[in-house]
């Protein structure tokens, strides 16, 4: 947990990489991986400063994998029968990895030196070995299929309805295969494109298995880069009807940050949505990577069972004279007292966080209280103060 993850364009409508989930596994990880395309890395120095992006991947922070190849669902119209449907693999002799990284670079940043840097480091990946036959094997088992579909299709338009369970079964044909389905699209779309521009995308058979499609190739780059994958919420809810199990340690991890956020950074913005809504420039999470080094090694270092919400209370305390206190109140009032704001472990588990933020003296105290280098020097000496929330010390 919290080795590597990796991002790469989400399915359906929004960013094509959520910027603040990206800064977010920075903090948290070993490595940061980006799968992407031409679109992926104009996105994202678009949004990332070029330099700064180039520095991080210098830095071996992140690896970014341009995809020389695509995976898709072609379809083609039979006059008097389904359409008829095949996944195929494509590329395109316009987008190359030898000239559209350091383009891309150089009509963002002006920088040709800088652009031939980037080009040198982007690393190529393929769907060489991506099984197109077990996808269609996954198409088939009608179950999982026609669940898939119904989540996705409740997800995306809540407000649609038919009379008669949704069937949506894919059967083999000897060049391919169809979509026998009873939904009705023309009305599914009215709902759809009341959220989603209809120059993004429509709903249509070929789309809906696109997406189931995504799936496995998260988990075939999860396989080949032995990392997490991360996802947008429509992703989750499509793996956790299709292969939710094999994802199981990044929707751990994910609830762990969570958790690990709300405990630590109350008052706070989240770094997610700091990032996203502007509060906090990503240069300015960039510059706190090099004091999150212990921190992520100690994330690193944490069993994968484990709740990082507890351990972070032990790592707070144990050793310490604090931990051979006899009384929780005692305990609690040397915490709130040093402006810590954790709640201490009971019979119970873990209790509520008070929230208070450090000043210079408080940590000064607290130092001498625990000595030596805790995970919360960190969260509270650096990543707190940077995310704090503006109406924090406002009073009721």
């Amino acid at each position: 947990m919290f080795d590597r993850v990796i991002f790469k364009n989400q399915a359906g409508y929004g960013p094509l990489i959520d910027i603040g989930a990206l800064a977010e596994a920075l903090l948290f990880y070993g490595h940061v991986s980006i799968v992407g395309n031409t679109g992926t890395l104009r996105y994202l120095l678009g949004k990332i400063p070029p330099l700064i992006f180039l520095q991080l991947i210098r830095s071996k922070r992140i690896t970014f994998y341009y995809t020389v190849d695509s995976v898709a669902i072609q379809t083609n119209t039979r006059e008097g029968h389904l359409p008829l449907h095949g996944l195929i693999t494509y590329s395109s002799p316009q987008h190359t990895i030898e000239r559209t990284p350091s383009d891309i670079f150089y009509e963002l940043s002006n920088d040709k030196f800088a652009a031939r840097r980037f080009s040198k480091a982007v690393q190529s990946i393929d769907h060489g070995l991506f099984d197109q036959t077990a996808v269609i094997e996954t198409f088939c088992n009608h179950d999982l299929t026609e669940n898939a579909v119904t989540a996705v299709v409740t997800s995306l338009t809540p407000n649609y309805s038919q009379q008669d369970k949704i069937r949506f079964r894919v059967e083999r044909e000897s060049k391919g295969f169809v979509i026998d389905t009873n939904i009705d699209f023309e009305l599914l779309n009215q709902e759809y494109h009341l959220f989603v521009p209809k120059k993004h995308s429509s709903l249509t058979p070929a789309y809906l298995l696109s997406l189931f499609q995504t799936t496995h190739e998260d988990l075939y780059f999860a396989g080949q880069l032995d990392s997490e994958v991360a996802v947008s919420e429509l992703g989750r809810q499509v793996q956790q009807v299709t292969v939710g199990s094999l994802l199981g340690n990044r929707f751990q991890s994910e609830s762990q940050i969570e958790a690990f956020e709300s405990l630590t950074l109350e008052s706070c913005y989240t770094i997610r949505e700091a990032i996203n809504s502007g509060k906090v420039s990503f240069s300015e999470i960039v510059k706190l990577l090099d004091k999150a080094d212990k921190f992520r090694d100690w994330l690193h270092d944490q069993p994968p069972d484990v709740e990082i919400i507890n351990r972070y209370y032990q790592a707070t305390v144990e050793n310490t004279w604090v931990e051979k206190l006899p009384s929780k109140s005692v305990r609690w009032g040397i915490f709130t007292t040093a402006g810590l704001g954790i709640d201490l472990m009971g019979a119970g588990g873990l209790g509520t966080a008070a929230g208070i933020g450090l000043s210079a003296v408080d940590t000064f105290v607290l130092d001498k209280i625990i000595g030596g280098w805790k995970p919360h020097h960190f969260v509270e000496g650096n990543l707190k103060p940077l995310l704090k929330n503006d109406n924090s010390n406002e009073k009721d």
